[in-house]
């Protein structure tokens, strides 16, 4: 607040008036503005919060093969009603296992013998047999 603008009142308790009355009016309009902000967070939080509960509500009637043909299931509607999107993570997921399952197919070979191993033990020898686990001195 700028003293300056009430220097053309010459009374000294007049002038502390007035200067108390406009920072009561400046207080006021303040807490006017933070419950308007409060207003519209918490507008928004009831209208997020209606959304969800309509969407929750759809899935939640929709039959598991309903549900099975958007690519849910009962575990995600919470998920989904919440904004999130439970597929493309899942599609990585299985991306990863997919990639984990060609690097161990280039690792072993169809009788569960590592390649390594088999090259390792005998070079030139394509095929091992299968591990009987039995130890070396009872083979």
């Amino acid at each position: 607040m700028n003293s300056m603008q009430f220097d053309h009142i010459k009374d000294p308790l007049v002038r502390a008036e007035v200067m108390r009355s406009q920072a009561v009016a400046q207080g006021i309009s303040n807490t006017i503005d933070a419950i308007g902000g409060v207003l519209r967070v918490l507008t928004a939080k009831f209208a997020k919060y209606m959304a969800y509960r309509k969407v929750h509500q759809t899935l939640s009637e929709m039959t598991d093969r309903e549900l099975d043909d958007i690519g849910l299931s009962r575990g995600d509607i919470e998920t989904v009603a919440r904004g999130n999107d439970p597929r493309p993570r899942r599609e990585a997921y299985l991306a990863t296992v997919v990639a984990q399952h060609a690097d161990l197919e280039k690792t072993f070979d169809a009788k569960g013998v590592a390649v390594a191993e088999k090259a390792a033990v005998e070079p030139g020898v394509a095929d091992q047999g299968v591990n009987d686990n039995r130890t070396v001195a009872a083979a």
